[in-house]
Protein backbone atom coordinates (compact mmCIF):
# COMPACT_ATOMS: atom_id res chain seq x y z
CA UNK A 1 0.00 0.00 0.00
CA UNK A 2 1.14 3.51 -0.84
CA UNK A 3 -0.96 6.44 0.34
CA UNK A 4 0.23 10.00 -0.16
CA UNK A 5 -1.76 13.14 0.63
CA UNK A 6 -1.01 16.68 -0.54
CA UNK A 7 -2.91 19.70 0.75
CA UNK A 8 -4.46 21.65 -2.13
CA UNK A 9 -5.97 24.40 -0.05
CA UNK A 10 -8.37 24.56 2.85
CA UNK A 11 -9.06 20.94 3.83
CA UNK A 12 -8.75 19.44 0.35
CA UNK A 13 -6.27 16.59 -0.17
CA UNK A 14 -5.20 14.33 -3.03
CA UNK A 15 -4.53 10.69 -2.07
CA UNK A 16 -2.69 8.07 -4.10
CA UNK A 17 -3.96 4.64 -3.04
CA UNK A 18 -2.52 1.29 -4.12
CA UNK A 19 -3.04 -2.07 -2.46
CA UNK A 20 -4.38 -0.61 0.82
CA UNK A 21 -3.30 -2.19 4.04
CA UNK A 22 -4.19 0.47 6.62
CA UNK A 23 -7.69 1.31 7.85
CA UNK A 24 -7.86 4.80 6.28
CA UNK A 25 -6.96 3.45 2.82
CA UNK A 26 -9.62 0.75 3.06
CA UNK A 27 -12.23 3.32 4.17
CA UNK A 28 -11.34 5.62 1.27
CA UNK A 29 -11.60 2.81 -1.27
CA UNK A 30 -14.95 1.64 0.12
CA UNK A 31 -16.31 5.20 -0.16
CA UNK A 32 -14.81 5.35 -3.68
CA UNK A 33 -16.55 2.13 -4.80
CA UNK A 34 -19.92 3.22 -3.37
CA UNK A 35 -19.71 6.69 -4.89
CA UNK A 36 -18.76 5.19 -8.26
CA UNK A 37 -21.85 2.93 -8.09
CA UNK A 38 -24.05 5.90 -7.30
CA UNK A 39 -22.66 7.95 -10.17
CA UNK A 40 -22.12 5.40 -12.93
CA UNK A 41 -25.03 3.03 -12.18
CA UNK A 42 -27.74 5.01 -10.42
CA UNK A 43 -27.23 8.36 -12.15
CA UNK A 44 -25.70 7.44 -15.53
CA UNK A 45 -27.52 4.13 -15.96
CA UNK A 46 -24.58 1.77 -16.56
CA UNK A 47 -26.68 -1.27 -15.63
CA UNK A 48 -23.92 -3.74 -16.46
CA UNK A 49 -22.08 -2.43 -13.39
CA UNK A 50 -25.02 -2.79 -10.97
CA UNK A 51 -24.30 -4.85 -7.87
CA UNK A 52 -26.58 -5.77 -4.99
CA UNK A 53 -24.07 -4.43 -2.46
CA UNK A 54 -24.08 -0.95 -4.07
CA UNK A 55 -20.34 -1.05 -4.84
CA UNK A 56 -18.84 -0.52 -8.29
CA UNK A 57 -15.96 -2.98 -8.12
CA UNK A 58 -14.62 -4.82 -11.17
CA UNK A 59 -11.70 -7.12 -11.98
CA UNK A 60 -9.49 -4.11 -12.64
CA UNK A 61 -9.72 -2.92 -9.04
CA UNK A 62 -6.70 -5.07 -8.37
CA UNK A 63 -3.04 -4.87 -7.41
CA UNK A 64 -2.19 -3.10 -10.70
CA UNK A 65 -4.62 -0.22 -10.10
CA UNK A 66 -3.69 3.21 -8.81
CA UNK A 67 -6.56 5.28 -7.43
CA UNK A 68 -6.25 9.08 -7.27
CA UNK A 69 -8.81 10.12 -4.66
CA UNK A 70 -9.73 13.68 -3.72
CA UNK A 71 -11.14 14.47 -0.28
CA UNK A 72 -12.43 17.69 1.29
CA UNK A 73 -12.46 17.76 5.06
CA UNK A 74 -11.98 14.01 5.01
CA UNK A 75 -14.99 13.39 2.72
CA UNK A 76 -14.46 11.87 -0.74
CA UNK A 77 -15.45 14.30 -3.52
CA UNK A 78 -13.79 12.86 -6.64
CA UNK A 79 -11.64 10.11 -8.05
CA UNK A 80 -9.87 8.43 -10.96
CA UNK A 81 -8.17 5.11 -11.69
CA UNK A 82 -5.04 4.31 -13.71
CA UNK A 83 -3.78 0.95 -15.01
CA UNK A 84 -0.48 0.24 -16.79
CA UNK A 85 -1.19 -0.74 -20.40
CA UNK A 86 1.20 -3.67 -20.28
CA UNK A 87 -1.07 -5.29 -17.68
CA UNK A 88 -4.72 -6.40 -18.19
CA UNK A 89 -6.81 -3.25 -18.50
CA UNK A 90 -10.31 -2.06 -19.37
CA UNK A 91 -9.45 -0.57 -22.77
CA UNK A 92 -7.85 -3.66 -24.26
CA UNK A 93 -10.41 -6.11 -22.92
CA UNK A 94 -13.92 -4.64 -22.53
CA UNK A 95 -13.45 -1.83 -25.09
CA UNK A 96 -10.98 -3.42 -27.49
CA UNK A 97 -13.44 -2.92 -30.38
CA UNK A 98 -12.93 0.84 -30.11
CA UNK A 99 -9.19 0.53 -30.77
CA UNK A 100 -8.53 0.62 -34.50
CA UNK A 101 -5.28 2.60 -34.49
CA UNK A 102 -1.87 1.99 -32.98
CA UNK A 103 -0.55 3.26 -29.67
CA UNK A 104 2.10 5.99 -30.03
CA UNK A 105 4.64 3.95 -28.07
CA UNK A 106 5.12 0.57 -26.43
CA UNK A 107 2.32 -0.32 -23.96
CA UNK A 108 4.88 -0.34 -21.13
CA UNK A 109 5.01 3.46 -21.57
CA UNK A 110 1.24 3.94 -21.29
CA UNK A 111 -1.56 3.93 -18.73
CA UNK A 112 -5.31 3.48 -19.11
CA UNK A 113 -7.36 6.21 -17.36
CA UNK A 114 -10.81 5.09 -16.16
CA UNK A 115 -13.63 5.91 -13.72
CA UNK A 116 -13.09 9.69 -13.58
CA UNK A 117 -15.81 11.38 -11.53
CA UNK A 118 -16.67 14.32 -9.29
CA UNK A 119 -19.41 14.00 -6.68
CA UNK A 120 -22.69 15.29 -8.20
CA UNK A 121 -23.22 18.06 -5.65
CA UNK A 122 -19.73 19.41 -6.43
CA UNK A 123 -20.43 19.87 -10.15
CA UNK A 124 -21.59 23.05 -11.87
CA UNK A 125 -23.03 21.85 -15.17
CA UNK A 126 -20.40 22.06 -17.90
CA UNK A 127 -18.28 24.47 -15.85
CA UNK A 128 -14.91 23.15 -14.69
CA UNK A 129 -14.84 22.90 -10.88
CA UNK A 130 -11.91 22.92 -8.48
CA UNK A 131 -12.40 19.18 -8.01
CA UNK A 132 -12.22 18.27 -11.71
CA UNK A 133 -9.32 20.69 -12.21
CA UNK A 134 -7.39 19.04 -9.38
CA UNK A 135 -8.00 15.54 -10.75
CA UNK A 136 -6.98 16.51 -14.30
CA UNK A 137 -3.74 18.05 -13.02
CA UNK A 138 -3.06 15.11 -10.69
CA UNK A 139 -3.49 12.54 -13.46
CA UNK A 140 -1.00 14.34 -15.72
CA UNK A 141 1.45 14.89 -12.86
CA UNK A 142 1.27 11.26 -11.78
CA UNK A 143 1.80 10.06 -15.37
CA UNK A 144 4.92 12.22 -15.63
CA UNK A 145 6.30 11.03 -12.31
CA UNK A 146 5.77 7.40 -13.34
CA UNK A 147 7.52 7.98 -16.66
CA UNK A 148 4.50 7.34 -18.92
CA UNK A 149 4.53 8.73 -22.47
CA UNK A 150 0.78 8.58 -23.04
CA UNK A 151 -2.57 7.91 -21.36
CA UNK A 152 -5.53 6.17 -22.99
CA UNK A 153 -9.19 6.62 -22.15
CA UNK A 154 -12.70 5.80 -23.36
CA UNK A 155 -15.38 8.46 -23.08
CA UNK A 156 -18.12 10.47 -24.68
CA UNK A 157 -17.18 13.14 -27.21
CA UNK A 158 -17.63 15.75 -24.46
CA UNK A 159 -14.64 14.42 -22.51
CA UNK A 160 -12.55 14.61 -25.67
CA UNK A 161 -13.49 18.28 -26.04
CA UNK A 162 -12.87 18.92 -22.35
CA UNK A 163 -9.35 17.51 -22.57
CA UNK A 164 -8.56 19.53 -25.68
CA UNK A 165 -9.83 22.66 -23.93
CA UNK A 166 -7.13 22.35 -21.24
CA UNK A 167 -4.42 22.20 -23.88
CA UNK A 168 -3.86 18.47 -24.19
CA UNK A 169 -2.84 16.80 -27.44
CA UNK A 170 -5.48 14.06 -27.89
CA UNK A 171 -5.49 11.54 -30.74
CA UNK A 172 -8.46 9.19 -31.39
CA UNK A 173 -7.72 5.48 -31.61
CA UNK A 174 -10.75 4.89 -33.81
CA UNK A 175 -14.06 6.31 -34.98
CA UNK A 176 -16.83 7.07 -32.46
CA UNK A 177 -19.26 4.22 -31.78
CA UNK A 178 -22.78 4.55 -30.38
CA UNK A 179 -22.88 2.95 -26.91
CA UNK A 180 -26.03 3.32 -24.82
CA UNK A 181 -27.15 5.92 -27.35
CA UNK A 182 -24.05 8.12 -26.92
CA UNK A 183 -21.09 8.56 -29.31
CA UNK A 184 -18.18 6.92 -27.48
CA UNK A 185 -14.54 7.02 -28.47
CA UNK A 186 -11.16 5.66 -27.41
CA UNK A 187 -8.20 8.04 -27.59
CA UNK A 188 -4.76 8.73 -26.19
CA UNK A 189 -3.32 11.80 -24.50
CA UNK A 190 0.31 12.84 -24.86
CA UNK A 191 2.07 13.02 -21.50
CA UNK A 192 4.57 15.88 -21.36
CA UNK A 193 5.69 18.84 -19.29
CA UNK A 194 3.96 21.02 -21.85
CA UNK A 195 0.68 19.17 -21.28
CA UNK A 196 1.05 19.66 -17.53
CA UNK A 197 1.83 23.37 -17.92
CA UNK A 198 -1.17 23.77 -20.23
CA UNK A 199 -3.63 22.10 -17.84
CA UNK A 200 -2.26 24.09 -14.91
CA UNK A 201 -2.64 27.32 -16.85
CA UNK A 202 -6.19 26.40 -17.95
CA UNK A 203 -7.32 25.39 -14.46
CA UNK A 204 -5.39 27.87 -12.33
CA UNK A 205 -3.59 25.07 -10.45
CA UNK A 206 -0.02 26.20 -9.96
CA UNK A 207 1.26 24.08 -7.06
CA UNK A 208 2.29 20.43 -7.58
CA UNK A 209 -0.30 17.92 -6.34
CA UNK A 210 1.76 14.74 -6.67
CA UNK A 211 5.09 14.45 -4.79
CA UNK A 212 8.16 13.05 -6.48
CA UNK A 213 8.03 10.14 -4.06
CA UNK A 214 4.91 8.86 -5.84
CA UNK A 215 7.05 7.49 -8.66
CA UNK A 216 7.64 3.82 -9.45
CA UNK A 217 7.37 1.84 -6.22
CA UNK A 218 9.95 -0.57 -4.96
CA UNK A 219 9.65 -4.24 -5.81
CA UNK A 220 6.23 -5.62 -4.74
CA UNK A 221 7.80 -7.58 -1.90
CA UNK A 222 8.98 -4.32 -0.33
CA UNK A 223 5.44 -2.85 -0.24
CA UNK A 224 3.23 -3.16 2.80
CA UNK A 225 1.03 -4.76 0.60
CA UNK A 226 -5.02 -3.49 -4.28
Amino acid sequence: MVTIAVVLGHMMQMHIVRTPADRRSRELLEAHYRLRHRIFVELQGWEALRRADGRDVDRFDNADATHLLLTDGGTLVGGSRLHPLDRPNLLQTVFSGLVQGAFPADPSLGADWTRFYVRPDRREGQRRTLESAALFCAVMEYALVRGYAFITFVSSIYMLEHGAAVGWRITPLGAPVLMDGKPTIAAWIEVSERALNNVRRATGMSAPLIPVGAGPPAAPAALAVH
